[in-house]
Formats: structure tokens, sequence, C-alpha cells
């Protein structure tokens, strides 16, 4: 199974060590918006652009990430997180491919959006998680 991360599980950020036993299969974008929740980002679907990367990954590795984003498959309206299909486009060649990915599970206010799509890049510009 491949997964579009575009959070803390990016390579170098403070979950990423959850996707050691997965293969990086290169940076990558989907449709999407991103928001800032605090210590953690949000995507809704929308018209906009989310960067992160794809990885593929194993069962096993799959149900921690679903620990991770309280995403539970047999009782979604208590999910924080849902895990839904995205196409995605790797940065490297522009070649499509279907990733899951987790989208965040209620509304987020707009005035918490981050235009630009980009979780580092946001970080860079912020600084630490608020």
């Amino acid at each position: 199974m491949r997964v579009f991360v575009y959070g803390t599980l990016l390579s170098g950020l403070c979950r990423a060590a959850a996707l050691k036993d997965a293969t990086f299969l290169g940076a990558a974008s989907t449709e999407g918006r991103l928001y800032n929740l605090g210590d953690y980002p949000g995507m809704l679907p929308g018209r906009g652009k989310v960067h992160g990367e794809v990885y593929q990954l194993d069962a096993r590795t799959l149900d921690r990430l679903d620990g991770i984003e309280d995403y539970y498959p047999d009782c979604p309206e208590s999910s924080l997180y849902l895990r839904r299909p995205v196409r995605v486009a790797l940065l490297l060649d522009g070649c499509s491919l279907e990733a899951d990915t987790y989208l965040y599970n209620a509304p987020i206010p707009e005035s918490q959006r981050i235009a630009h799509g980009d979780y580092r890049r946001f970080l860079q510009q912020t600084g630490p998680a608020r």
C-alpha cells in the first residue's frame, strides 16, 4: 500500500520514525487544502495543492499510522482523521499514482489555512508548532 503524508510524518519531523520500515517513493503533491491545527496539520478536500511525500508500506506500518492518526476503520465517525485514496503527482517525474492519505474529520476555520500547502515550509516560516 502507498501512503501520502504531509505533516509530522514527513522525513525529519517528529513522527517520521513511524515510517522507518516503509520505502520512500518520493516527494509529491495532491489536490487539497492544508490547515494549521496547532501541533500538527490537517488536510481537507478542495481546490489547492498540498505538498508531501509518498511511501510504500506494509500492513503493520499502516496499522501504526492509523493509530497515530486516530483513524478507526470500524468507527470512522469517532476518528480524528479518515484514511482515503487520493491521486498524487511525484515531483521528480510527474508520474501520477494513487495513495491513501489522512483527511481531517471535522471542519476547520478558513483562517487556519496554510495557503501554500507545504507544512515543512510553514514550520520554517513560523518556528516550532504552536
